[in-house]
């Protein structure tokens, strides 16, 4: 399973409507396994590849301010702009996330270099 944890926005004027998504790739036994980061694109195949073979997208998402993750179903992606997407819109920015990450004393810095 896959957890969304923040979102970063594209800096170039092309691309301002597109974004990245940072995860967490949790195993079946709950274990943190992998930190990534995929492009809009990249997470709607793999929710797409999800639905078709196990009939669920596999991703879930902490939006800002939440108690809980919700799932990720594929309507999330029918929007004009990340601002209009119902779960992707409402996650943190990367830099966000990482005053969390600072708050809990991991010593872990999550930031993109490409």
């Amino acid at each position: 399973m896959f957890i969304a944890i923040a979102m970063e926005s594209y800096s170039s004027e092309c691309k301002q409507n597109d974004y990245k998504v940072w995860y967490l790739d949790i195993n079946a036994i709950g274990r943190l396994t992998a930190i990534g980061v995929k492009t809009r694109e990249e997470v709607l195949a793999n929710v797409l590849s999800n639905l078709q073979q196990f009939k669920e997208s596999g991703w879930k998402v902490f939006k800002k301010d939440a108690c809980r993750s919700e799932p990720v179903e594929l309507y999330d992606f029918i929007s004009q702009n990340i601002h209009e997407n119902t779960h992707f819109g409402n996650l943190p920015t990367l830099r966000e996330f990482q005053k969390t990450i600072d708050q809990l004393q991991l010593n872990l810095e999550l930031k993109s270099i490409a």
